[in-house]
């Protein structure tokens, strides 16, 4: 969305440039003799307001929608809407979690970690591993350490309440993208 903005702000400063030349001379002048019969004050209004609608129109405008859709962005992925603990969890899986684990809601590509989009794992899995981590050859095919993936993950990368948002995000949002 931000390269379509800055797209939409290229093209207007790009635009406006043509219509100030065509105002002021050079090859486009025809309007530039139009105005040079009017008087100074009349020259003057007209440039304030070409001003001001250059600046409502390829500054204020495009401004306004990049800043509503920033705030938007964080709130939904693949038309998901995300709940507050849900975009922490979402900034926090980036931080620690996406170097490992694919998950496309989050662009990440890890290879060490299973893909979360293909096992779709509820919360409390997602606690669990976080809280246990995971072995490559636990003691027992049942050990709360046992890993689903090539990598063995430390536990407690994240603790309390960061732990459960991430958990809350990854339930949300895996395979659903």
């Amino acid at each position: 969305m931000l390269g379509v903005a800055i797209t939409a702000v290229i093209i207007i400063v790009i635009s406006g440039s043509i219509f100030w030349k065509a105002i002021y001379g050079g090859g486009f002048g025809a309007l530039s003799n139009a105005l040079s019969t009017t008087s100074r004050s009349g020259t003057r209004a007209l440039n304030s307001s070409l001003v001001l609608v250059y600046v409502a129109f390829g500054i204020a405008i495009p401004l306004v929608f990049i800043i509503g859709n920033h705030a938007k962005s964080n709130a939904q992925v693949g038309g998901i809407r995300l709940t507050a603990s849900e975009q922490v969890g979402r900034e926090l899986f980036s931080d620690h979690c996406a170097v490992c684990h694919t998950l496309s809601a989050d662009n990440a590509v890890g290879k060490t970690g299973p893909n979360l989009d293909t096992l779709r794992p509820p919360a409390t899995t997602v606690l669990n591993t976080i809280a246990n981590g995971c072995l490559q050859k636990p003691v027992s095919s049942s050990a709360a350490t046992n890993c689903l993936g090539y990598g063995t993950m430390p536990a407690d990368i994240l603790q309390g309440q960061e732990a459960t948002d991430v958990a809350k995000f990854v339930a949300a949002v895996a395979g659903h993208t």
